[in-house]
């Protein structure tokens, strides 16, 4: 697993902090918005493997942050949707330029509340990590 580094969670935690949207206790912010951000982390490619629809090795994450992410709420949307989908309230993300060797991709069935479809994925082009406003994160050895 990848170690977190100072520069890239501080970058995320003023973001969240400015913003002001991590870890809302309110139920209807179930959506993230995000931002496209000026980051003034220096400019760093770390390396890892990423794990998510398949295993990927040898990625390379480059700070700085290219958008952040805050927990949102949507409403009057026209026309209605035909709901569904998961629920649950995220966190604030920020989200770093991810460049990993190509995979193979299966079609996923997605469900959200603009419907059920499948949707066929290609290259990951971003890795999203957890920010914190008040700076503090959870050791990797935390168990919720």
């Amino acid at each position: 697993m990848m170690k977190i580094v100072p520069r890239m969670l501080m970058a995320a935690a003023a973001f969240a902090y400015v913003v002001g949207g991590a870890g809302s206790a309110n139920a209807a912010f179930d959506h993230l918005k995000c931002y496209k951000v000026k980051d003034s982390a220096a400019k760093v490619t770390y390396t890892a493997t990423v794990t998510g629809l398949t295993t990927e090795t040898g990625c390379q994450i480059k700070v700085p942050a290219q958008m952040c992410c805050v927990p949102a709420e949507k409403s009057n949307v026209t026309p209605p949707p035909p709901g569904g989908g998961g629920t649950g309230v995220p966190n604030t993300f920020c989200c770093y330029k991810l460049k990993c060797a190509k995979a193979t991709l299966s079609p996923q069935s997605v469900s959200d509340q603009f419907g059920t479809r499948s949707v066929t994925p290609s290259t990951a082009k971003l890795l999203c990590a957890p920010s914190s406003p008040s700076g503090a994160f959870l050791d990797a050895s935390t168990v919720f």
